[in-house]
């Protein structure tokens, strides 16, 4: 029992040496490396350029060997307690937030006449401070606009008033539950799911990637892979040994997710 519990030991302490390795290596702090990855899962993008310039020096077989260490590292944090409290803590920022009402529909009709009684009597001061060759006309005007809101003031125009904001209260909900469905597509509760989703998405865009493509002024002298995906062009550039160590182990991940 002491001899497992001193290897499980040394485990952790190498795996944790490991990853401060390759994370000094890349010149990239544990903290923002661990919020790229939960973004990076969520997002479907990853934040190449914090690690553009030393990779960019590296030769291919450093460039596959700092890939490989780094997706370990990646692993590594994916399937510790820290990740899943991140995950969860994200997950709970990007949720959609329900319709805010303090009133019943009620209230707020009550509200809104109470709001438009007291534009009238702003109005009503406002005229009261005009001068006088502009003040006949304004009040003449004002009389005009209350005596066409009291002809329209009828059970039938306030019923109506009360079903356009029970209406516009359904478009919210609607709207709301809309928003939670994608929510909950977006940022499953199992980060598994999403884990295999993104794992599949990059074995499938780099799946045909030609690394004899030829380049004219940073351009594609094939039209056709201009069009390819930011991914198939990372890969291309990135190499055919870096992008192999990373296909392999997105493969080998993604056989465990089954």
């Amino acid at each position: 029992m002491k001899r497992m519990l001193l290897v499980a030991l040394f485990c952790a302490v190498a795996a944790a040496a490991f990853a401060a390795d390759v994370l000094q290596q890349l010149h990239v702090d544990k903290n923002a490396a661990a919020r790229e990855v939960v973004q990076s899962m969520t997002s479907g993008q990853v934040n190449y350029w914090m690690v553009r310039e030393p990779f960019k020096v590296a030769a291919p077989a450093a460039r596959a060997a700092l890939v490989e260490q780094t997706l370990l590292w990646t692993k590594a944090y994916i399937g510790s307690p820290q990740f899943a409290k991140d995950y969860a803590t994200y997950r709970e920022q990007m949720k959609p937030r329900p319709p805010e009402r303090k009133q019943t529909v009620d209230e707020e009709l009550q509200s809104a006449r109470k709001k438009q009684q007291a534009d009238w009597e702003k109005t009503k001061k406002e005229i009261a401070q005009m001068p006088a060759q502009y003040r006949a006309a304004a009040e003449q005007g004002l009389k005009a606009a209350e005596a066409a809101q009291k002809q329209m003031d009828t059970p039938e125009f306030r019923n109506m008033e009360r079903q356009g904001i029970v209406a516009q209260r359904k478009q919210q909900d609607d709207d709301y539950a809309k928003r939670m469905a994608k929510w909950e597509k977006e940022y499953p509760a199992d980060s598994r799911l999403l884990l295999k989703s993104r794992l599949q998405q990059f074995l499938r865009e780099t799946a045909d990637v030609d690394y004899a493509a030829k380049l004219n002024g940073g351009r594609f002298v094939n039209p056709a892979y201009e069009n390819k995906s930011s991914e198939w062009k990372l890969a291309f550039r990135a190499g055919k040994e870096p992008t192999g160590k990373a296909r392999a182990f997105a493969q080998s991940w993604l056989a465990e997710l089954k």
